[in-house]
């Protein structure tokens, strides 16, 4: 198999799984055969990992696969791939993202549910591109342009962003990454769920900060009085609170480097 370009590739369970009813060999085309280097990004877990239980290969396949394959445990990182939120979306556990194989047909019924959050900016996502490597914030808006596909090749699957209206590789949404927080806030555990809040604060506050970054990025010496801002965007983001504002406040305020901007007193 050719080196694949991409590290979010995942192995599809149906590729892996038989009911008893089938007896005959499956195609070739059904085979998996994965590329070395692959796996050596893949697997960098320690191999000391034990076995599990005798049946687990006949009942859960996958279960063996990820075990014995997956990559640095990645449930515990701040920023997770499309892959690991597709694979807790479905799953809700904290193995199903540290694994490497997805329930393929649930992949394709989440993905309108994932673009939507993208879209709403209910969660947080940096990328590069060619043209600029530095991984930056997209704006919500972005995924009115860009849509999540689903790509298959040589037995393995992947879910990416992709502009149907432009060809260019500068255009491209490169090492895409998404806020580990804002996606257990979007999909609780339901093992443990978080605090009620209302549906349209974590959006607003996400949404909010971009503005406020923004705006601080603009006017690094010219800070504007916090009071009148907060004033401004309660009414611009619906369903903002005043804590809500205060931590969109303090993030933009670190995110872009702008430390005037806490300094209490009369504005100029």
């Amino acid at each position: 198999m050719a080196l694949v370009e991409s590290d979010d590739w995942m192995i599809p369970r149906r590729l892996h799984t038989q009911s008893a009813e089938e007896h005959e060999p499956r195609p070739n085309t059904q085979c998996v055969t994965i590329d070395p280097e692959f796996l050596q990004r893949r697997a960098q877990r320690l191999q000391t990992v034990p076995v599990g239980p005798s049946n687990t290969l006949a009942d859960e396949p996958w279960a063996y696969i990820d075990q014995r394959m997956a990559s640095t445990p990645a449930f515990k990182e701040t920023m997770w791939t499309l892959g690991d939120v597709a694979r807790w979306v479905i799953e809700r556990t904290a193995q199903a993202v540290d694994g490497l194989s997805i329930d393929e047909e649930k992949l394709f019924q989440i993905r309108p549910e994932i673009h939507d959050a993208l879209i709403s900016g209910e969660v947080s996502v940096f990328a590069s591109t060619q043209q600029d490597p530095v991984p930056r914030e997209l704006p919500a808006e972005t995924w009115s342009v860009y849509d999540l596909v689903i790509e298959e090749r040589d037995g393995l699957i992947r879910i990416f962003p992709s502009n149907s209206g432009s060809s260019s590789p500068d255009e491209a949404l490169l090492n895409i990454r998404v806020k580990r927080e804002d996606v257990l806030e979007r999909w609780p555990d339901p093992a443990n769920p978080p605090r009620v809040v209302p549906p349209t604060t974590a959006a607003a506050e996400n949404q909010c900060r971009r503005w406020l970054v923004a705006m601080m990025r603009e006017n690094l010496d010219r800070p504007r009085p916090k009071a009148a801002v907060r004033e401004e965007a309660v009414l611009k983001f619906k369903g903002l609170g005043k804590r809500g504002f205060g931590r969109a406040w303090d993030a933009a305020i670190r995110e872009a480097n702008a430390p005037k901007w806490r300094v209490p007193g009369r504005r100029i």
